[in-house]
């Protein structure tokens, strides 16, 4: 059984409510579809993506300048591949991102050097930040096979710069996903994220997310597998049920709040039972008393050391 499309929908609200526009109905199903789609983290909702993370750089030596965007490297081999990783030099400068190069030897940061002058030091190129992907709404869970644990979500980057400002701690895993910014090189920006302690060797970091719901209207656009049209043209029909009509002197003959009532009625009892249907579909809300188990953050014994706490 083929499933209902976005076009069979609103067409079918135009056979009851033919005085409506095209346009007009196409809102109405498309409203419905994203009330529903917000209603809850459908099982529809969620998918899978990773973190990948290169190996660090750190070939050569650079020179760079107070004030200026403009990184020298001297045997250095900078890519394209590296514009949107992070640069650093030393501790006491804060972390940049690299959004061009130029060539081999030259590399643009997103701001100006804020450190001294220097000539032949040392430096670090890897991904410290992470970009979602556009359809991102929130992470469910963040692990890391290797060490069979998960990432904690619940960080500020205020905490973050309480328990470590300059970045310092070396660990061999990261412990947390960090709220960090929006990255200017996406249209539109999208959220960016830090996880710390920073992975300098090549890694990967499976997550999965709840997606933002797809604009019906969109090129390619499909109803989820689990979504009954039923439900979507019961919801438009309530709307079209509060129209009233194009102009006074031409009333819509479906105008009713009695029959807008009843078609959400008819909606609502869909929906209960799509919710029941997800339930069985994607266990998501059964607890057991022992969790999976969480990374050790953030009191590490590197973070103690380097902290002299006693």
């Amino acid at each position: 059984m083929a499933l209902d499309t976005y076009p069979d929908i609103w067409n079918r609200v135009l056979l009851r409510v033919p005085s409506a526009s095209s346009l007009l109905a196409q809102d109405w199903v498309g409203n419905a579809f994203r009330q529903v789609a917000e209603r809850r983290p459908w099982s529809w909702r969620i998918k899978r993506q990773q973190f990948l993370f290169p190996a660090v750089y750190k070939t050569g030596t650079v020179s760079v300048t107070f004030g200026s965007t403009t990184v020298t490297g001297s045997g250095t081999a900078f890519t394209s591949g590296m514009a949107g990783r992070q640069f650093r030099v030393g501790l006491q400068v804060p972390i940049y991102t690299i959004v061009a190069v130029p060539d081999a030897t030259t590399l643009t940061l997103d701001q100006a050097w804020g450190g001294d002058d220097a000539s032949g030091v040392g430096f670090e190129i890897y991904s410290a930040y992470q970009t979602v992907p556009a359809d991102f709404s929130y992470f469910l869970t963040v692990w890391d096979p290797r060490f069979n644990w998960q990432l904690h979500r619940n960080t500020t980057q205020e905490e973050l710069n309480w328990y470590d400002a300059q970045r310092a701690n070396q660990a061999s895993s990261s412990y947390c996903v960090v709220s960090c910014d929006y990255d200017q090189t996406t249209t539109p920006p999208r959220p960016r994220y830090e996880l710390w302690p920073h992975m300098k060797a090549q890694y990967c970091y499976p997550y999965l997310y709840i997606a933002r719901p797809a604009d019906l209207a969109d090129s390619g656009a499909q109803l989820p597998f689990y979504l009954s049209g039923d439900v979507l043209l019961e919801m438009a029909l309530a709307e079209a049920a509060r129209w009233p009509g194009p102009s006074r002197d031409k009333p819509s003959q479906y105008y009713s709040l009695a029959l807008a009532m009843m078609h959400e009625r008819r909606a609502e009892r869909r929906i209960v039972e799509m919710e029941r249907n997800d339930d069985e579909t994607f266990e998501a809300d059964v607890k057991y008393a022992m969790n999976l188990p969480f990374s050790p953050w953030p009191f590490d014994s590197n973070w103690i050391q380097s902290h002299a706490l006693g």
